[in-house]
């Protein structure tokens, strides 16, 4: 999970972590890519218990050592992506390792999007983080921003420079809130997103022509005709300056054509 072993070791940094997941003792936390155990012993003094996975078994080793009087750490040497998470865990609190980025966020979300006033604090490289919170029209605007705002709440809490770390990366870092919605995630409509936003710089008529080997039509010409059904102000739109429940209306549309399917 980590390519190299770059920590965190600003306290006014973790104050602000812990002060954001509003930790109580009804608590279970999940901690991905615990390290050598700094941030674990924040989490562990304010939870009811922390679930520390690192896949690392030398900082985990380590991380025991620092932790041998928390008695509510369950450590876990595991890679993050292949285990289920504990069901009774309530908040998600984690520096990310930032190569598993993208895959461990949909992993979480998904999570707890069945958690009833579950969220999660999530460092991340700050590029990655931007994306995320990108509004359309942005070049940083991405599938990832519309995964991330169509499944979850996503609120910045702070910016955090590279000089927090040891040792010091060459990137600076963000932490962010995710509160999922709770919603029925349409997987179709993920789909037909993926699919346009390979073509995010063209206009819908042309991304939706061109992703037509993902569409219910394959055929060019029945797929024109259908299309010019739509509204121009729609259809020579670009894809990337969309909002969110706008590409919901989009997709509904294609659904009602016969262009996507449920």
């Amino acid at each position: 999970m980590r390519n190299t072993q770059i920590f965190l070791r600003d306290v006014n940094v973790m104050d602000k972590i812990i002060a954001s997941a509003e930790l109580s003792k009804n608590d279970v936390v999940l901690e991905i890519g615990s390290g050598d155990g700094r941030l674990t012993k924040h989490i562990a003094k304010k939870a009811a218990k922390v679930y520390a996975v690192e896949i690392d078994l030398n900082l985990l080793d380590a991380s025991k050592v620092a932790l041998k009087d928390a008695n509510n750490v369950e450590f876990i040497n595991a890679d993050a992506l292949e285990i289920a998470f504990p069901k009774d865990v309530t908040r998600i609190v984690s520096n990310l390792p930032y190569t598993i980025s993208s895959p461990v966020t949909t992993k979480i979300v998904y999570f707890l999007n069945d958690k009833p006033s579950s969220f999660a604090i999530l460092m991340y490289q700050r590029e990655f983080g931007e994306r995320m919170l990108s509004i359309p029209g942005i070049r940083d605007y991405s599938m990832l921003s519309v995964f991330c705002q169509y499944t979850c709440k996503i609120e910045k809490i702070t910016n955090v420079n590279k000089g927090c770390f040891r040792p010091m990366p060459s990137v600076d870092s963000v932490v962010i809130k995710l509160t999922p919605k709770h919603i029925d995630i349409d997987e179709g409509f993920l789909d037909f997103c993926r699919a346009i936003f390979q073509h995010k710089k063209k206009n819908l008529y042309s991304a939706v022509l061109d992703s037509r080997e993902k569409m219910a039509i394959h055929a060019k010409s029945e797929l024109k005709e259908r299309l010019e059904s739509l509204d121009d102000s729609i259809t020579k739109e670009k894809v990337f300056l969309f909002e969110t429940d706008e590409l919901l209306n989009i997709y509904n549309e294609m659904i009602r054509l016969g262009i996507c399917q449920k």
